[in-house]
């Protein structure tokens, strides 16, 4: 991996951190239930927010200055099902995060190996890609 490869995979880490902040300080800040759902929701959906300044970007994304495209589109613009799809197995240790106590160990022993190997894929695979950029066929790019 050359130098430009491994900025992007710094930004790409550093956007991933920030989008989970915004869930949980959406989790926090609003009411038991609603709060982790909608967390949950955005971890699923951000990449596909073509909303203002926000073009295929999460707002972890944006401030990285990386979006989402669609390689199946010739490069356009990820949409929220492209998101959901590629988020898939982020999203779901993010939905054991908010259930106390079983869905944390559930995390521990499923959510956090799949980040590691996540990580892993975007740092050795051509292009970045990790399962769910394979699932959906999505690529991250500067935007």
């Amino acid at each position: 991996m050359g130098l430009e490869g491994k900025k992007q995979l710094t930004q790409r880490i550093v956007a991933k951190i920030l989008d989970l902040l915004v869930v949980f300080l959406i989790a926090a800040i609003l009411p038991r239930v609603v709060g982790p759902l909608i967390g949950f929701f955005y971890s699923l959906l951000a990449d596909g927010i073509h909303a203002g300044p926000f073009r295929a970007q999460s707002i972890g994304k944006k401030i990285m200055g990386l979006r989402v495209i669609n390689l199946a589109q010739g490069g356009e613009a990820a949409s929220l099902k492209d998101s959901a799809i590629r988020n898939a197995p982020v999203g779901l240790a993010t939905f054991f995060a908010i259930i106390p106590i079983w869905g944390w160990v559930i995390l521990f022993l499923v959510g956090l190996p799949l980040m590691a190997i996540e990580i892993t894929l975007m740092a050795r695979v051509e292009g970045g890609h990790r399962i769910g950029d394979v699932m959906a066929d999505t690529e991250v790019v500067k935007a």
